[in-house]
C-alpha cells in the first residue's frame, strides 16, 4: 500500500512491483493504470488560490491536527504487508506518526516504510528499499545508476580522466575505474586518464561502454575497432558490457570547450535510453551484438 505518489511510481516502476498495489492516496495519479485502486487517504483541503490554501492548512491544523482523512476501516481489510508513507512533509502527504499509530493497531502489523528523500542519492536509495520491502531486491537493481566506462584511446586502452568521470555523474551514471572526487577546489573531476588491462574492464561489470578515442574522427575510430576485432580480450568485451557505443573522440568528449555541452547531451540521453536529449547531428554508432 502506498500512501505517496513518488512511493506508487517508484514500486509501478520496478518490475514487478505494480501488481502487489493494493491501495493509493487520492494524490496517486500515476502510471494511469492504477487509479481505479481504492484511494485510503484524501485531502481536507481544497486548491482555490495559494493564499486560500495556506489559510484552510492553518485553519486544519489547528483544529484537527492533521490535513487528511484515512478510511481506516478500508486498511484493515485490505490488510497491506508494506505501507510506504513519507516524514518530510505533514502538509504534501499524511504524517508518519498517523500512518505508524495505524499500523500498531493491526493484527499482523504492516512493515512501515519511511522514504524521506532530500537529495537524488536518497531517492536512488529509496527504490532500493522499496524494492527490499516487496521482496522485488534484484529487480529493483535495474534502476540502479548506469554504471559506465569511458575508453579514450583503443590499443592499449586508456580511460577518460579530468573531466570525463564529472561528466558520466552528471549524466546521470557511475563512472567505472577513474572515478570522481572533490578536489581542493571545491569541484568533482577525476585524475588524469588511466591505462586499464581489458581484465581490469571487465571486472569493472560496465553496463555502458562509451569509446571516443582523443583526436580521432568517426571512420579512423571505426578502423581501429576493426584492428582489434579479432582479439579474444576483445571478444570478451563485446560478449560481456550490454551497450557499447563508439563516437567523434576529435571534435567531442576531449576538447575543453563549448562543445562538452553536446558530449554531455550525449552522454545524458545515450546512458539512461533518452534519445531525444542526444543533440541532432551527432555522430554515434552502437555497436551491436
Amino acid at each position: 500500500m502506498s500512501l505517496l505518489p513518488s512511493a506508487t511510481e517508484i514500486l509501478c516502476g520496478i518490475p514487478g512491483g505494480k501488481r502487489l498495489l493494493v491501495a493509493r492516496s487520492s494524490e496517486d495519479d500515476y502510471p494511469s493504470d492504477i487509479v481505479h485502486l481504492p484511494a485510503v487517504i484524501d485531502q481536507i483541503t481544497k486548491f482555490t488560490t495559494s493564499a486560500d490554501v495556506d489559510k484552510q492548512v492553518k485553519e486544519k491544523m489547528k483544529e484537527l491536527g492533521t490535513l487528511y482523512v484515512v478510511d481506516r476501516d478500508r486498511i484493515e481489510v485490505l490488510k497491506p504487508d508494506v505501507i510506504l508513507t513519507q516524514d518530510l512533509c505533514r502538509v504534501c502527504s499524511i504524517d508518519l506518526m498517523t500512518v505508524e499509530r495505524i499500523a500498531q493497531t493491526m493484527d499482523p502489523q504492516p512493515q512501515v516504510l519511511n522514504l524521506s528523500p532530500v537529495c537524488l542519492e536518497d531517492m536512488l536509495d529509496n527504490v532500493t528499499e522499496v524494492g527490499q520491502a516487496a521482496g522485488l531486491e534484484a529487480e529493483a537493481q535495474e534502476y540502479r545508476k548506469p554504471r559506465v566506462a569511458f575508453m579514450d584511446w583503443v590499443d592499449p586502452i586508456i580511460v577518460g580522466g579530468h573531466w570525463m568521470p564529472q561528466m558520466i555523474e552528471i549524466a546521470g551514471g557511475i563512472a567505472l575505474l577513474n572515478p570522481a572526487f572533490t578536489g581542493d577546489n571545491g569541484h568533482r573531476h577525476g585524475d588524469r586518464a588511466i591505462k586499464v588491462t581489458p581484465e581490469e574492464l571487465l571486472e569493472a561489470k560496465p553496463d555502458v561502454l562509451i569509446i571516443a578515442a582523443c583526436g580521432l574522427e568517426m571512420h579512423t575510430l571505426r578502423k581501429e575497432i576493426g584492428l582489434i576485432s579479432g582479439r579474444d580480450s576483445w571478444k570478451a568485451i563485446r560478449a560481456a558490457v550490454p551497450r557499447i557505443v563508439i563516437c567523434d573522440g576529435h571534435y567531442y568528449f576531449n576538447r575543453p570547450g563549448p562543445r562538452l555541452v553536446d558530449s554531455l547531451e550525449f552522454m545524458a540521453g545515450y546512458i539512461n535510453k533518452v534519445p531525444d536529449l542526444i543533440p541532432g547531428g551527432f555522430e554515434y554508432e552502437e555497436l551491436q551484438k
